[in-house]
């Protein structure tokens, strides 16, 4: 299985998708901070704890990195090579997991460290209470939670789709879409991806559940799409 996994960070580190995605994940985060803070103008600790947890909003570009990772394999045919040096999809597929949920981790650190960097010096000058050694954990290692999850997730549907235009596209239409229609349903909107995301950083306000419950919601939806992902894939052609 390290093998399996090693070639797995290794196609990873030779191919532009995981830096693209990190150059992106630091300029959104720079941004998000920025706005949040100077125009947000946060008092209170739940304000500031929010304006730290940027994982919660950077978790859906890495579902979508996941996505287009785990599409990509079908897209260019390199599923079939890959076989034959190691028989047994569900064995691929975990390492796939594995070292995309890795490196969602290491774009996760680098996002918190760019939101600390900038985000500490900036809330020390705002009114209000100033954040705890457990406000700064919840917000960050909470959104490196989601962040994980979140990638894990991103396999699990790029594989079951199989083919990676769609599932990016459905993939954004889900999130960005059908997620916020679901406000519209009574307590319901707390259950999804977003929102589940969104509680795991930290953020106290609105319909949202406890921390607990969020990361086992959340965990429910990646462990369900990656078993109908092996479910799936282990009777799809791939010649």
């Amino acid at each position: 299985m390290s093998r399996l996994v090693s070639g797995e960070l290794l196609k990873l580190r030779t191919t532009r998708t995981a830096l693209g995605f990190t150059a992106a994940v630091a300029v959104l985060t720079l941004a998000i901070v920025l706005i949040t803070i100077l125009a947000g103008d946060p008092k209170t600790v739940g304000d500031k704890r929010s304006a730290l947890a940027v994982g919660s909003s950077i978790s859906a570009l890495l579902l979508v990195f996941g996505v287009v990772g785990a599409g990509a394999e079908y897209r260019h045919r390199t599923l079939a090579p890959a076989l034959l040096v190691a028989p047994g999809r569900g064995r691929l597929l975990a390492a796939r997991v594995i070292a995309y949920g890795l490196a969602g981790l290491i774009i996760g650190i680098v996002m918190t460290v760019v939101t600390l960097a900038i985000g500490v010096p900036l809330l020390a000058g705002q009114p209000g209470p100033d954040l705890g050694a457990g406000d700064y954990l919840r917000a960050c290692g909470g959104g490196l939670v989601a962040i994980l999850l979140s990638t894990m997730l991103g396999v699990g549907v790029g594989t079951l789709v199989g083919r990676q235009v769609p599932a990016v596209v459905g993939t954004m239409i889900w999130v960005f879409v059908l997620e916020p229609l679901t406000g519209l349903i009574d307590h319901i909107v707390k259950y999804t991806v977003g929102q589940t995301a969104t509680a795991l950083g930290g953020e106290g306000g609105g319909d949202v559940l406890p921390w607990g419950a969020a990361f086992l919601v959340l965990l429910a939806w990646t462990a369900v799409f990656l078993l109908a992902a092996a479910l799936v894939d282990g009777r799809r052609d791939v010649a």
